[in-house]
């Protein structure tokens, strides 16, 4: 059977999927455009993530105009309110329709715990980012497709255990994108949430990044 990894283009999503080749799956790996603001740089990074897989493109998913339909605010990196149920939901669909009996996620320990992080930055509250969201989309999705098992390869990790993981397993982490911003010139703003969890974690891995890979 198959898996069907949920990519952004990020760290995790990457490792996800040279986790599932290493364990002797061949993931097909899936990529929403809902208007976020870094999309086009977080496309770019998930091509890469495959390439570096060695597994087939991502599949792509347009869904441009529901994000902007729903965009309250230019300020928002994400447009899209209860993002992860709208696109679990699509995934699992997706799985359904093709075959596949695993749908995977790059969620960490750390991503449980970020939602007054991104509420403070003005972001909408990430209530579908927790454990018990997981635990109960996991139960909904046994029940509606049973065929389909919702997976968390890395929901014990910290972000610098998995960067760790990332050396060993020869993944390519200068092609991944974690920028809110979405700078024109491609590079990692170096002050936004995610640009400061990223160097935080490359350094508690011990890992160094490429120079001038932060625009500050």
């Amino acid at each position: 059977m198959r898996s069907l990894a949920l990519v952004s283009g990020g760290i995790e999503s990457a490792v996800l999927l040279h986790k599932l080749v290493a364990s002797g799956r061949t993931p097909i790996a899936l990529f929403f455009d809902y208007a976020q603001r870094g999309a086009a740089h977080e496309r770019s990074a998930a091509l890469a993530a495959c390439a570096s897989a060695r597994i087939a493109p991502p599949v792509c998913l347009d869904l441009r105009s529901v994000g902007e339909a729903f965009r309250a605010s230019n300020r928002l990196h994400v447009p899209l309110p209860h993002r992860n149920l709208v696109l679990l939901s699509l995934s699992l669909g997706w799985a359904t329709t093709h075959g596949c009996d695993e749908l995977a996620l790059g969620l960490t320990s750390e991503d449980f715990a970020k939602d007054s992080e991104f509420a403070a930055a003005g972001a909408v509250r990430y209530t579908t980012g927790t454990a018990e969201f997981c635990d109960h989309f996991r139960r909904m999705a046994a029940h509606v497709a049973p065929g389909v098992e919702l997976t968390l390869p890395m929901a014990h990790q910290r972000k610098h255990e998995v960067i760790r993981e990332a050396q060993q397993l020869g993944v390519e982490l200068s092609r991944t994108y974690s920028c809110m911003r979405a700078c024109a010139s491609g590079r990692h703003c170096g002050t936004c949430l995610q640009c400061e969890a990223r160097r935080a974690a490359f350094a508690a891995a011990g890992v160094s990044e490429p120079e001038r890979f932060y625009e500050r």
